[in-house]
């Protein structure tokens, strides 16, 4: 018997089904249903994380970094620096500039659709034929990417460089498929990180390198050429490096630092660079094989926006079944399953049941989000779900996103990015499937977020 097989079995009987073995960590109690789902999440005693783990400080230099995977006051220090200052440029809520600059970025990518790849590396994503065939979700990596990087940059990526944010989306998405977030068999047995890519650990550390290797050679420069003390066209990055040079001076002691930057712009730029292109495209593939919702969608598109300019957010409300059906995707389609881990700082109670303190607790978004009790036929694709008798949007009761204290950060970014990107591809094109393609709707990659199968589909522009 081969050391591989050996290795298969012990993490199997460690690992198995999701369930920590009493003693480090500890057993882990998942919450399964909306009501508990809710409380574990809003209850401020289980805003902890796994902090102590080799697999997480693995991509952060070996110490505990970012907003991530840290959490009290170094965890609050940093979110809220983060949030005050990137909302100044479009994240987390309607910015004019932004907005343009989102749908500049969604133009000019119907335009390459169009008019065709030109150059190898656009090739790469986009091929010529009896209709435009683009390669999901990469063909989108460049708008996701961009937006993101221009809100902590200032900067937006032309046309000819679209290639850097490819590389860095590709990279990210390497890291997602290769780990996931209870740190599986490595996170039981740290070890196990020697033994290769057994258990994907050097490919998630590849594909961390990549990016912070890219956003560091950047910050380098800034710093280089003082840019960040005498820039008058601001940025999330240089209001950081100046919060780092002010406690500098003074002399103090803070969780500010090149290094924290670096995780902070990495956790920032994840779910742009890898989860949500990814939704995306899987939503486009349920618009495959439903073409029935399609329809609705393109329909409603076409009364209230028309052929003539692209959606806006101010259609946002005035397009109730397009967003019903995002909504609809975002929950059938659980891209965090088990979510996030929290971890309970202290002893506490949690539906009745003693808690200790250092418990990885987990809220089973997937099963709340396929409860019978809550959607009456959740295992059915069904838009209208979210729409009262009156056509008209209600309270979203699914949480794709999390909620309480550690909700995702970047939900209201990656909302209006999805809905933006979304309802242009529907209102230009029919999506259309490629023979041999992954087409199947559970044809998915497990990791970090469940991820679609990258898949050539065809774009038929719409008469």
């Amino acid at each position: 018997m081969s050391y591989i097989l050996i290795l298969i079995i012990l993490w199997l009987l460690i690992y198995k089904g999701y369930k920590f073995v009493t003693g480090k960590p500890p057993n882990t109690p998942p919450a399964q249903d909306s009501s508990t789902c809710k409380e574990l999440l809003n209850k401020k005693e289980f805003d902890g994380r796994i902090v102590d783990s080799d697999y997480f400080k693995a991509r952060a230099f070996g110490k505990q970094l970012g907003i991530f995977f840290v959490d009290g006051s170094y965890w609050q220090e940093q979110r809220r620096f983060a949030l005050r200052h990137m909302r100044d440029f479009g994240f987390g809520r309607r910015q004019e500039k932004w907005e343009n600059d989102v749908l500049h970025e969604v133009s000019k990518l119907i335009e390459i659709i169009n008019t065709g790849a030109h150059n190898d590396e656009e090739k790469t994503v986009l091929r010529s034929g009896t209709y435009p065939t683009a390669l999901f979700p990469d063909i989108l990596f460049h708008i996701t990417a961009g937006s993101i990087w221009a809100i902590i940059s200032g900067e937006k990526i032309d046309r000819d460089d679209h290639e850097q944010l490819r590389r860095i989306s590709r990279a990210a998405m390497t890291l997602q498929r290769n780990a996931d977030t209870l740190g599986g068999a490595i996170l039981q047995t740290p070890w196990l990180r020697h033994f290769g890519n057994i258990f994907g650990y050097k490919k998630f550390i590849e594909g961390n390198k990549e990016i912070t290797d890219y956003i560091r050679e950047y910050v380098d420069e800034r710093v280089l050429h003082g840019m960040a003390a005498h820039r008058e066209d601001d940025s999330f990055i240089d209001r950081y490096l100046r919060k780092i040079e002010d406690n500098r001076k003074r002399g103090s002691t803070s969780s500010f630092s090149r290094d924290q930057l670096l995780i902070l712009l990495t956790d920032f730029m994840f779910p742009s660079l890898s989860a949500l292109p990814s939704s995306i495209a899987t939503c486009i593939k349920y618009m495959m094989h439903f073409p029935e919702v399609k329809k609705k969608v393109q329909d409603e598109i076409d009364s209230i926006v028309g052929p003539d300019r692209l959606p806006i957010l101010e259609d946002r409300k005035m397009l109730p079944y397009t967003e019903a059906t995002i909504r609809e995707l975002l929950r059938y389609e659980t891209s965090t399953p088990l979510g996030v881990p929290h971890v309970a700082t202290e002893n506490t109670l949690f539906c009745g049941y003693s808690v200790p303190a250092n418990t990885i607790m987990l809220t089973n978004l997937a099963a709340m989000h396929h409860e019978p009790e809550l959607w009456g036929d959740p295992y059915r694709f069904r838009p209208e779900r979210f729409l009262n008798a009156n056509g008209e949007l209600y309270k979203d009761p699914s949480l794709p996103f999390s909620a309480g204290h550690r909700v995702c950060a970047g939900e209201t970014f990656s909302r209006f990015l999805f809905f933006l990107i979304f309802s242009a591809l529907m209102q230009n094109y029919d999506p259309l499937f490629v023979p041999g393609e992954p087409s199947a709707l559970d044809d998915n990659h497990s990791g970090l977020i469940v991820t679609p199968k990258d898949a050539w589909i065809q774009l038929k522009p719409r008469a």
